[in-house]
C-alpha cells in the first residue's frame, strides 16, 4: 500500500468518528432541549400557583368583592 492509500484510509477512519461523536451530541442536544422544556412547564406552573396565592392571600385580606375590583381595575 503506497502512502496515498494509507492516508486516505486514516482520513476515512476520522470521519467515521466525527460522524458518531457528532451524533452523540446530536442525542445530548435533544436530551438538553427536552429537559429544558419540562423545566420551562414547572416554572409557568410555579408562577401559576404563586399568582393564585397572591390573589388568595389579597382576597382574605381585603375582601374577595374588593379585591376583585382590584385586580381587573
Amino acid at each position: 500500500m503506497d502512502q496515498l492509500e494509507q492516508r486516505v484510509i486514516r482520513l476515512e477512519l476520522k470521519v467515521e468518528d466525527h460522524a458518531e461523536e457528532l451524533k452523540k451530541l446530536q442525542d445530548i442536544s435533544n436530551d438538553l432541549r427536552k429537559s429544558l422544556t419540562s423545566i420551562e412547564k414547572t416554572l409557568a406552573q410555579i408562577k401559576w400557583l404563586a399568582m393564585g396565592a397572591v390573589v388568595t392571600v389579597i382576597g382574605q385580606s381585603m375582601g374577595l368583592d374588593k379585591a376583585i375590583r382590584i385586580l381587573m381595575g
